[in-house]
């Protein structure tokens, strides 16, 4: 079973949003899912499958007790962080204390981040992937965009094909 946590120390960064949509699209495509979650706010459908490709979590948006009992259990599991993370600079101002707490997990090579809600190309998004690339953090290549669908929760083919791509490059 694969694990996989969505994670970052900020709320309304695209953890639920891309949690939900992603456990949609393995179910989807023939995966046994199930979904887990330590946010107060439950915005993410759960589900218990016993036996399941893929086990998702979505989580508070801080290093709460529940999110470091996870973290702390991930660290001997088949798991991988995503970090979603905003382009706006309170946003990345995040980022120096969320891969300190990771790297002291020893966490943080399994950990990818993945920018959300934001315009292909933009010049935020282009300065900030300078700037993980010069922390030597991992970054997809895939951005969530600005879509009406994703804040809707609908799941139409623009939303399933752009989480495909999401899990294609980093989860599958």
């Amino acid at each position: 079973m694969k694990h996989i946590i969505f994670l970052n120390t900020k709320g309304g960064c695209g953890k639920s949003t891309l949690c939900e949509f992603s456990a949609r699209e393995l179910a989807r495509t023939g995966h046994a899912v199930s979904v887990d979650n330590t946010d107060q706010q439950v915005h993410v459908t759960l589900s218990e499958i016993d036996n399941a490709d893929f086990c998702l979590y979505d989580t508070a948006g801080a290093f709460t007790g529940a999110n470091m009992e996870l973290l702390k259990e991930a660290s001997s599991e088949n798991t991988l962080i995503i970090v979603p993370l905003l382009t706006s600079k309170n946003d990345f101002k995040e980022v120096p204390f969320l891969t300190s707490k990771l790297t002291e997990l020893n966490l943080i090579d399994r950990t990818k981040f993945v920018f959300t809600n934001v315009r292909a190309n933009s010049k935020s998004l282009i300065e900030r992937r300078e700037q993980m690339k010069a922390l030597n953090l991992e970054v997809a290549k895939w951005t969530m965009p600005t879509l009406e669908d994703f804040r809707e929760q609908r799941d139409t083919s623009r939303t399933r094909n752009e989480i495909s791509h999401f899990l294609s490059e980093i989860v599958l």
